[in-house]
């Protein structure tokens, strides 16, 4: 049976690592899923998949310039449907096929992050992105609490807190 449908899920993991690569209000999801599955399209058509179920391609991000190493990762089959996981991203420079064949790469995208939440809500995102980019820079622990006076459900403060902490690298 030959497979004619390509569709890629994004990790929780991966997400975080875009907003860490490129920062929250650059990261548009539903575009990035889009160009993926288009891609693995046309390689699938090409008959230029990989027979091993990993590999990475690079990305470029036309708000940033910024070109990612996406790390995808073959998922469940279906009947026509072939299903992916993209697992992981960094910006590509900081890969190396030495970190690759070390297995320092494999390691990384098998760790997972506890209780990360299935899916991110894109609306806590924005409004994170939206407090950490209208702060002066100061002190962390004051972003952090303009970040969780923004919400008011817990749930969506504990999201917010951990988005906040991947951008805290900007702050004193």
């Amino acid at each position: 049976m030959k497979i004619s449908i390509q569709k890629i899920s994004i990790t929780p993991e991966a997400i975080l690592d875009i907003y860490e690569c490129l920062g929250a209000s650059h990261f548009n999801k539903r575009k990035l899923k889009i160009e993926l599955e288009e891609y693995l399209q046309r390689m699938g058509e090409a008959g230029r998949l990989p027979w091993c179920g990993y590999f990475q391609c690079d990305f470029i991000d036309e708000k940033t310039g910024k070109t990612l190493k996406l790390f995808i990762q073959e998922g469940a089959n279906f009947g026509y449907m072939q299903c992916w996981e993209l697992v992981g991203v960094c910006l590509a420079k900081d890969w190396s096929i030495e970190l690759e064949e070390d297995g320092y790469i494999r390691r990384w995208l098998k760790t997972k992050i506890e209780d990360a939440p299935d899916e991110i809500d894109d609306s806590i995102v924005l409004r994170v992105a939206k407090v950490i980019n209208n702060t002066m820079k100061t002190k962390f622990k004051n972003v952090l609490q303009e970040v969780l006076n923004e919400f008011e459900n817990e749930e969506d403060k504990r999201v917010a807190e951990k988005l906040a902490l991947l951008q805290e690298l900007y702050f004193e």
